[in-house]
């Protein structure tokens, strides 16, 4: 069994993404875990949820995909995404082209002229700064989302492997009176990564890029795990140049960067 994922490296995560795939054609119990998960997650949610007003919160990452697929025969009609405007342009054609139905966009705003005022905030380098994003961010536009909306109840797809602390039994309300409920919050990664092949989900290209499974989902300037800011900008700009080139105008670590490739 994997660990928690920040942990994990992202070889390993690949190799155990294949191995998952072999594993479901030779040993059908795992198929049959699958559906008793699935099933056992519908029915847990429909005792939640009754009589209640409730949303989905969707980020595109692979938790949420996977709660999504599970409440597609739920009476759950709105679901939303919370983004900033520091996402890749991959990712927002990705979700173009495989978001769920009737997905509303929540925008918390944040830019470059915002990011070279919070320059303290790029690629975080611990854990605290990152929580700030997370904060900043996706709970914030949670919090929005669920008060603009008069919302009983956001289901999210917090997991515990994943570093989360989604509450007792998967609940949690904030000091904002806000109540998240993570119907798979005790999966394993396995179990995750075991629907997305039984059911034919595919998983975004952000998975793919350096550290993508660490990294997930999120702004492109909340990227973790790349050891100093130079090297963040090297990792982004593998992925989409366009973007440094653009953050240049703003910030003097992008705009050193650039002129050390060039120098080179």
């Amino acid at each position: 069994m994997l660990g928690i994922k920040q942990e994990i490296e992202q070889e390993v995560w690949l190799e155990t993404f294949e191995e998952t795939r072999a594993r479901l054609q030779e040993v059908p119990e795992l198929e049959k875990r699958i559906i008793k998960l699935r099933d056992e997650a519908r029915e847990k949610i429909t005792r939640t949820i009754i009589g209640k007003k409730v949303a989905l919160s969707w980020s595109g990452g692979k938790d949420s995909i996977v709660l999504e697929h599970i409440c597609r025969e739920l009476p759950i009609d709105r679901i939303f995404w919370v983004r900033s405007n520091l996402e890749y342009q991959q990712v927002i054609e990705w979700v173009n082209q495989n978001a769920p139905k009737n997905l509303e966009i929540v925008n918390t705003g944040q830019d470059l002229k915002w990011l070279s005022k919070n320059q303290h905030l790029l690629f975080p380098q611990h854990a605290e700064v990152a929580s700030l994003w997370f904060k900043l961010v996706q709970n914030e536009g949670q919090k929005r989302y669920f008060l603009e909306n008069n919302l009983d109840m956001i289901l999210v797809g917090r997991r515990t492997k994943d570093g989360n602390n989604p509450g007792e039994e998967g609940m949690d309300v904030d000091e904002y009176g806000v109540v998240r409920y993570a119907p798979i919050y005790d999966w394993h990664h396995e179990d995750v990564l075991a629907y997305l092949e039984y059911f034919d989900i595919k998983l975004p290209p952000f998975y793919f890029w350096t550290n993508g499974f660490q990294v997930g989902t999120g702004p492109w300037a909340a990227r973790e795990y790349t050891g100093s800011i130079e090297n963040g900008w090297r990792e982004v700009y593998e992925i989409e140049p366009q973007i440094v080139e653009k953050a240049a105008r703003y910030l003097k670590s992008a705009a050193d960067f650039l002129k050390k490739r060039i120098i080179r």
